[in-house]
């Protein structure tokens, strides 16, 4: 892929030229093992390493990366999306002539004119992604997952990709989750069922086996840890079961953590188009390899607002290779709860050098066994050094059962080693309950079986209001509500006299502060059988009076 010049790496966002796509629908929250917990991804690997940062300047740390990033089977958090850094791009047009400057000027360097942004080129000149397209797209699939009962489950709708010519496929755990039954569908009307190989819920991938004779044409993951931040990426799925859809975008970050979703995976940030229904699918690089599995979106609304979060291949192709040669994925486990190491000075709150500290101990596991108490700072195990509880655990995850670590540890400030023979991580639902019980918690409930998928469609198209809007309009500051954009003609809501440009305040006598959590409210009305739901709702003029929408089965 050709390199532009330094001076010419400015990507503008704005001028991404995207298409529809996609990840799978979800109602409620996953639960995700906490960050502290000591099993983490197979093999460890650090970020790609971005530019250095020059000796005068200022080193700029990343921003944090606030709560509320969701699986893409999830709808909406309230923390405001981190704002997207923009720039400009600047890059040559076709040759062009150049007069010199005048001779009492030719002691100065000449520095031709060039366009301002990619808008200034001839449409010409823009990069068709058309041919890699048609490369690659026919070994994307759709994913459906359906109940004994032939119900498509509440997640069972998403994307994958095949990955071999044993006509194996890669997607998320939570798609095919809780199913009986999964067939894979392919662009141009082809189905075929399909059996688990393996899965492995801590990173939320699956690899899955065509049930057919046909030859399939199949993609590769890419080889190196050579992705960069604005490398061009492309994402192919199957957006809220509408077709197989295609966007373009770039890289945003790389080694992004997410909330909730264990220490297994750095994720890859994107702003290509994601939305629900894509959730395994592929992210593909411009020479047609797959650089990341897509997984999981940031949005206030549910859809997608260009933060998409991406599982590296590196990752993926662990997982599968593991997956193939046990069927399931093997990792070391110490029975230690962990955290980052932390101390006070004075009353304020600090974070040591380097530490993760044993938060519990389970009983029965390796580090009861060995001796190892709650509040021991493991500074060291085996070869690595450890600075935080990700490290730790991934260090851990990343020996086999049976190995002899040493782990070096600090007790009331003086230090010891230990060596340890590693066990074998259970479970997740077992690892959490045992973590739960080691703390004097209840343990959590076992996991529900996945309902039937529930059409919570009211015929109103809703928008979330900001504060400016708000304010706008003439609501009080101690209002929330989700703004009526359209209302379907001839749905029921019609006929109820719903119209455009109202304000729903409040829905069985809960606010509503965002569209997610309408649709809530809705998807649980309906779970409890109403046919109804009684709206306080804003007209144009001001007013507020109470509606019945209807909630058709």
């Amino acid at each position: 892929m050709p390199k532009l010049a330094p001076k010419k790496q400015r990507l503008n966002h704005a001028l991404l030229l995207s298409v529809a796509i996609c990840a799978a629908p979800v109602m409620a929250s996953a639960q995700y093992v906490p960050a502290i917990n000591d099993a983490p991804a197979e093999t460890v690997h650090s970020p790609v390493p971005q530019n250095p940062i020059p000796e005068n300047s200022e080193p700029q740390s990343a921003p944090a990366i606030p709560e509320g990033f969701v699986p893409l089977r999830e709808f909406s958090q309230n923390d405001p999306a981190p704002t997207p850094s923009t720039g400009t791009i600047e890059i040559f047009e076709t040759p062009q002539t150049i007069t010199p400057p005048p001779a009492s000027e030719a002691s100065l360097p000449y520095i031709a004119p060039q366009p301002s942004s990619m808008m200034d080129m001839p449409v010409s000149a823009l990069p068709s992604i058309a041919d890699l397209v048609g490369q690659v797209s026919p070994s994307v699939v759709n994913i459906v997952v359906t109940t004994e009962s032939g119900e498509t489950t509440s997640e069972g709708q998403g994307s994958g990709f095949v990955i071999s010519d044993k006509l194996e496929v890669v997607t998320n755990y939570h798609v095919i989750d809780g199913g009986t039954y999964i067939d894979i569908e392919f662009n141009d009307g082809r189905k075929y069922p399909a059996k688990i190989i393996g899965t492995d819920e801590e990173t939320d991938l699956a690899l899955l086996e065509i049930q057919t004779q046909e030859k399939i044409p199949h993609v590769k993951f890419h080889k190196g840890n050579d992705i960069r931040i604005g490398d061009w990426v492309v994402a192919i799925g199957n957006p809220f079961g509408i077709g197989q859809s295609t966007s373009l975008g770039v890289i945003s970050a790389i080694g992004r953590e997410r909330v909730e979703s264990g220490s297994y995976v750095d994720y890859i940030q994107t702003d290509a188009t994601i939305n629900r229904g894509n959730s395994g699918g592929p992210l593909f690089n411009l020479d047609g390899e797959v650089v990341g599995v897509n997984s999981a979106i940031y949005s206030p609304t549910g859809a997608s607002v260009g933060i998409a979060f991406v599982i590296p291949h590196h990752t993926a192709e662990d997982v599968v290779n593991a997956i193939r040669a046990d069927g399931r994925v093997r990792r070391g486990y110490l029975g230690a709860g962990l955290r980052t190491a932390t101390f006070e000075m004075e009353g304020r709150p600090g974070i040591f050098k380097a530490g993760a500290t044993v938060n519990n101990v389970v009983p029965g596991g390796p580090a009861e066994r060995y001796g190892l108490q709650v509040d021991d700072i493991i500074l060291r195990i085996g070869d690595t050094p450890v600075r935080n509880s990700v490290e730790a655990t991934r260090a851990i995850a990343a020996l086999r059962p049976g190995d002899v670590a040493k782990i070096i540890y600090e007790r009331e400030e003086k230090t010891y080693a230990l060596d340890v023979s590693i066990g074998e991580r259970p479970e997740k639902a077992e690892v959490d309950r045992a973590n739960a019980i080691s703390q004097g918690l209840p343990p959590p409930p076992p996991k529900a079986a996945p309902h039937a998928k529930v059409n919570i469609d009211t015929g109103l198209h809703l928008l979330d209001l900001s504060a400016e809007f708000r304010t706008a309009i003439g609501m009080r500051s101690d209002q929330v509500g989700v703004y009526v954009e359209a209302v379907e003609p001839g749905s029921d809501a019609e006929a109820a006299g719903f119209k455009m440009g109202m304000v729903l305040l409040e829905a069985d006598s809960q606010p509503i502060a965002e569209v997610a959590a309408f649709k809530t409210i809705v998807l649980n009305a309906k779970l409890a059988k109403q046919d109804g739901l009684v709206v306080n709702v804003r007209h144009k003029d001001g007013r507020e009076t109470y509606m019945v929408l209807p909630l058709p089965l």
